[in-house]
């Protein structure tokens, strides 16, 4: 019996069999690397849905706040706030989710594109985007009322209680 011994290098076979089993691990981490990224990426935009959602309660308190305490009117019915700034201008706060046209809109919901916008100088401009819908609730009649804001694509929602002298 005759041992053939090469030392020239490594034969065809035992190079597609290396790159063969390269490749089979090669997909294998990509497979798992790709799930991780997509698992990232839903995860990335809930985080977002939620940021957006509180951000827009945060502006709602915000503009509020701006107001006069003494001569703020919540319209229960139209689910408006009205309110004089500090130069004593007529400002509202529309949550019906309605387009809102007037002048010295503070802020209006649009139910249709699930925006809360601003309208100070008829500008129209997008402060936050996804949300489902806006729940302005009179608990106590004339001195606290409920904001919950909703989200479009997820159920989260946040809520904040005001305390109103109207």
């Amino acid at each position: 019996m005759k041992i053939f011994c090469s030392n020239q290098g490594i034969t065809l076979l035992e190079t597609i069999l290396a790159m063969t089993l390269f490749a089979m691990i090669m997909m294998g981490l990509i497979i798992i690397l790709m799930q991780n990224i997509n698992y990232c990426r839903e995860y990335q935009e809930i985080l977002a849905t939620k940021q957006n959602i509180r951000l827009t309660l945060n502006y709602i308190e915000k503009r509020i706040r701006e107001c006069n305490h003494q001569e703020i009117i919540y319209h229960a019915e139209t689910q408006t706030i009205e309110g004089k700034n500090n130069l004593k201008e007529e400002v509202w706060i529309d949550l019906s989710g309605n387009i809102r046209y007037d002048k010295n809109t503070l802020l209006y919901f649009n139910r249709a594109r699930g925006e809360l916008r601003v309208n100070k100088n008829k500008e129209h401009n997008v402060l936050a985007i996804g949300i489902g819908d806006i729940i302005a609730r009179e608990i106590i009649e004339g001195s606290l009322i409920e904001i919950e804001v909703i989200g479009a694509d997820m159920d989260y929602s946040v809520k904040t209680k005001l305390r109103l002298r109207y």
